[in-house]
């Protein structure tokens, strides 16, 4: 190999470290699971095309988001009940919205899915935060609703390529009432099976680049660490709203994404 090639290889190697790096603090602080600055990183600084980075990503928000709870779970910023009722449903909804995807034109449908997001996260922001630290009582009806919840946003993440974090928490702490932190905290356990299935569909259709997703992974486990730390320790009411700067950010990226795909 030559000098000029190993040069570019320890490039791409270095670039993906600070995708990972990136990514894990970014998934922690938000409860999101990485993929919203994984991909547009891959395609802009590593050259991948937007399928490969997806399903990339993919791979390694497996990694980051179990360190993620496990580092939420031990600050007692996980709201468990919930995570399983939205994240299980989720999985069947992924797979409800890559069928669908794979049967209609989805770029107008993707600028209304912007507007939305945009829209979520203005009600996000100008929403009362919830003052208490404990999660909301589990009743039967608010169950259903959050098994619901987690079936529709699961059908949106596979029909837009978006992550479910970006829709699993304000679906919790909107519409239910789980604290932000612990819905953020909910939501990186709830990704992680919507994770595992969208990677191994992704595998069979050969988009997933495993050496790159491994260090990825294993680079983020440090600044996952750091943001749940910093999540924990950031005021409700400011990671609220910054959470809410995500979404909205989040919808710009997608309109320009389906604005370029024209």
């Amino acid at each position: 190999m030559t000098a000029d090639a190993n040069s570019a290889l320890a490039g791409t190697w270095q670039r993906l470290v600070l995708v990972g790096m990136t990514a894990g603090l970014f998934a922690t602080l938000f409860g999101v699971g990485g993929g919203i600055v994984m991909v547009p990183m891959l395609t802009l600084f590593v050259g991948f095309d937007t399928k490969v980075a997806t399903a990339t990503s993919l791979a390694a928000i497996i990694v980051t988001a179990t360190v993620g709870v496990i580092t939420h779970g031990a600050l007692g910023n996980v709201a468990w009940g919930y995570a399983l009722l939205i994240g299980l449903p989720a999985v069947v909804g992924v797979l409800g919205g890559l069928w669908i995807k794979d049967r209609i034109t989805t770029r107008a449908l993707t600028f209304a899915f912007a507007a939305l997001l945009a829209l979520v996260g203005i009600w996000l922001a100008s929403k009362p935060t919830h003052s208490g630290a404990a999660v909301v009582d589990l009743t039967i009806l608010r169950a259903l609703a959050v098994a619901a919840l987690g079936l529709v946003a699961g059908a949106l993440a596979g029909l837009f390529g978006v992550g479910g974090g970006i829709l699993f928490v304000p679906a919790l702490t909107l519409i239910v009432g789980v604290p932000q932190l612990r819905a953020e905290g909910a939501s990186l356990l709830a990704i992680i099976p919507v994770s595992l299935l969208g990677s191994w569909r992704q595998h069979k259709a050969g988009t997933v680049r495993w050496g790159a997703a491994g260090v990825m992974g294993a680079a983020s486990v440090p600044t996952a660490v750091v943001g749940a730390f910093i999540a924990d320790a950031t005021p409700p009411r400011a990671l609220r709203l910054l959470f809410a700067a995500l979404m909205i950010a989040t919808a710009a990226q997608m309109a320009v994404r389906a604005r370029r795909s024209a």
